[in-house]
């Protein structure tokens, strides 16, 4: 019986080193493809007020993460001096909302432990590859909907690791240039 993966490996140990770097490239690009399209910017328009606190994934432990709901980013930053200040949202989430006790504490600690996010392959990717980099959050006061501020973040910046976040109708326009 074959084993495709050793077809594979075998194929894959006979090609030029090129085409492997070529290979590591493509699974970012494939893994976490941005969309950044002006026009999505005004559903900023549509949050309410919020108040962004920083956090960098690999010193979680330091930080007391509010008992409270609210949604949460997860952004890659790369700081270096000789760079100017950028990030990319990776990932836009909400904890707890309307009728949920769930906080930004209970919700982080999910993608601290790998069976929080080992049945979501690309938050799994998310969180093994860029784990030194940055997770904001901001707290939402009860009897507001979380899963409304979510929905809005995912359509202003169409995260690659969001499948499902989304409008619908911003849903329907990133499946169509399959996205989601």
């Amino acid at each position: 019986m074959i084993n495709l993966n050793d077809e594979i490996d075998n194929a894959m140990a006979v090609m030029p080193l090129d085409y492997h770097r070529e290979a590591y490239i493509a699974f970012f690009k494939e893994n976490f493809p941005f969309v950044l399209c002006p026009p999505f910017f005004a559903y900023a328009n549509e949050l309410p007020p919020l108040v962004w606190t920083k956090v960098k994934y690999s010193e979680h432990e330091a930080h007391d993460f509010p008992d409270s709901q609210g949604v949460y980013m997860f952004m890659v930053s790369f700081q270096d001096n000789n760079l100017p200040v950028n990030s990319y949202v990776m990932y836009v989430g909400k904890a707890g909302d309307i009728g949920s006790a769930n906080t930004i504490s209970n919700r982080f600690m999910d993608y601290v432990r790998p069976s929080g996010y080992r049945s979501r392959p690309r938050i799994q990717k998310l969180v093994e590859l860029f784990s030194e980099h940055l997770y904001y959050y901001a707290t939402i006061p009860a009897g507001q909907s979380t899963g409304a501020v979510e929905s809005t973040l995912a359509n202003i910046f169409a995260p690659p690791c969001c499948q499902r976040d989304f409008t619908a109708d911003m849903r329907s326009y990133l499946r169509g240039v399959r996205l989601a």
